[in-house]
């Protein structure tokens, strides 16, 4: 669901990036005032393995392609502000390394995918645990929460869409909902899988603490980006094939890339190439995510 650049116009920009800077700072605040533990290590951990979910596209049917958001696991594993924040690092590395999503448009997407989506999945999984008890209750608030998050991303996207006049918004949001209906279904049924494998690696014994599960979901993330990004679907995703349906596909511009559709320039490998880029990837969203998380809450000393 990355906009590229074109799809909106200048005054539309603007607004979206006031709004996510506006809430990516009221995130770190908040952070300054909490009296949690950084907690970067798993920050990074999470933002490396959304970063790695987001390169394996699953088909949905023969002309199209969804992928998880992960503003649901964000959310769920790190609080509203923390998964916030960590979103956010996910999207602005796509955008200024990968040249996924414009970065006329960064802030669309980040107010889309990042404080949207994460705010809205805070909220339906708060809801639902405190109706449901126990493991199931953290497994259907997940579901929800993750089901939520794709909807009200796509709604955002498509208002975002008719304020610039790109398309009617009657017509832009029907299909965006319709699409994304399926890719919210699945990204439900992914969410509550990881959900409940990170619950029963948690009652590991040599798993338990912080530092040995953000290992391990770095590590899940390196195999996710390596393995299988460089066999996800190649079929356009829930926005491209709307703009390609309603004719509007055209108004894409340019996006300069470090590494370029996600392939490392150079490699004769395709499916090398995108396993470079997956793990290139996972390294600096790990490493970017983690320096936020500590610089985010290092508390200055009153003199």
């Amino acid at each position: 669901m990355h906009i590229p650049n074109g799809f909106l116009t200048d005054p539309v920009c603007a607004a979206t990036t006031l709004a996510s800077a506006a809430a990516v700072g009221y995130s770190i605040a908040r952070l300054r005032r909490d009296e949690l533990p950084s907690l970067a290590p798993w920050m990074a951990a999470t933002g490396a393995g959304i970063f790695a979910a987001q390169m394996v596209n699953f088909p949905i049917d023969g002309a199209t392609s969804g992928h998880v958001i992960g503003a649901a696991l964000a959310a769920i594993a790190l609080g509203p502000w923390r998964g916030m924040l960590t979103m956010a690092v996910v999207l602005a590395v796509q955008c200024l390394v990968f040249g996924d999503g414009g970065l006329a448009v960064l802030g669309a997407n980040v107010l889309n995918m990042a404080v949207v989506a994460t705010m809205v999945s805070w909220g339906v999984y708060q809801f639902t645990t405190r109706r449901l008890s126990g493991t199931p209750g953290k497994l259907a608030g997940a579901g929800a929460a993750a089901f939520a998050s794709v909807l009200a991303a796509a709604v955002a996207c498509s208002v975002e869409l008719a304020i610039s006049g790109t398309y009617a918004a009657g017509d832009v949001l029907t299909a965006m909902l319709s699409v994304h209906l399926v890719i919210a279904l699945c990204e439900g049924l992914i969410t509550v899988s990881i959900v409940a494998a990170a619950m029963a690696l948690a009652t590991q014994p040599r798993l338990a603490s912080p530092g040995n599960l953000a290992i391990v979901g770095i590590a899940a993330a390196i195999a996710g980006a390596a393995l299988l990004a460089p066999f996800a679907s190649s079929s356009p995703d829930g926005l491209e094939r709307v703009a390609e349906d309603l004719n509007f596909a055209t108004l894409a511009g340019d996006t300069f890339a470090i590494v370029p559709e996600y392939e490392v320039p150079g490699v004769s490998s395709s499916l090398l190439a995108v396993a470079l880029a997956g793990v290139f990837g996972v390294a600096i969203v790990a490493l970017a995510t983690y320096a936020i998380g500590r610089t985010a809450t290092a508390r200055v000393p009153k003199q």
